[in-house]
């Protein structure tokens, strides 16, 4: 089953690559701007800082957010995929392919909970290990709010914790683009 729609994601993204859309609509001539930097969140395209490269109708979002200090190492790395179906002036409709690998490590006091022992002032600690990825498709809309800041709002469906769980996503971006 996991592998399966593993298989129809991959199959998805790579049908939706090669979709024809029929130009019908007059695209505005202004100065396109192929690159933004701002800020993402979502469950299948991670979260923190983000970069956005769009040459032409496929686009490559990267989001990151790394933490690290004595007792806590935690990163959210997320590369997107986006290709527009229908482009005008003010907004665009795209579908996407989010991927994202989280990993947190901590460390992790280990209290005594048998009250017959004495208290011991200097517990030991363990360092305790969480990692996986999420993987999702679907549909997005970007709107332009101003002329070089866009928004984008993502739903679809999302693999959960390395293909174990299937359920809805939604994400979301805020760029300034260059």
């Amino acid at each position: 089953m996991k592998n399966n729609l593993f298989k129809y994601s991959i199959l998805f993204l790579i049908i939706s690559l090669f979709i024809q859309t029929a130009k019908t609509q007059e695209v505005v001539k202004e100065k396109a701007f192929k690159h933004g930097i701002g800020a993402g969140i979502g469950y299948t395209t991670g979260y923190g800082l983000s970069y956005k490269y769009s040459p032409n109708l496929l686009a490559v979002q990267v989001n990151f957010a790394p933490y690290h200090n004595n007792e806590l190492d935690r990163y959210s790395v997320g590369v997107t995929l986006m290709y527009t179906l229908v482009k005008n002036n003010l907004s665009s409709l795209f579908i996407y392919q989010g991927n994202h690998f989280y990993y947190n490590s901590e460390m992790v006091t280990i209290y005594e909970t048998d009250p017959n022992k004495p208290y011991n002032p200097n517990p030991p600690k363990q360092r305790v290990t969480d990692q996986y990825f999420n993987n999702g498709v679907g549909f997005g809309v970007d709107v332009t709010i101003a002329k070089r800041i866009s928004f984008n709002l993502m739903a679809g469906y999302a693999f959960y914790n390395n293909f174990k769980q299937i359920n809805l996503t939604g994400e979301t971006a805020l760029h300034y683009k260059f």
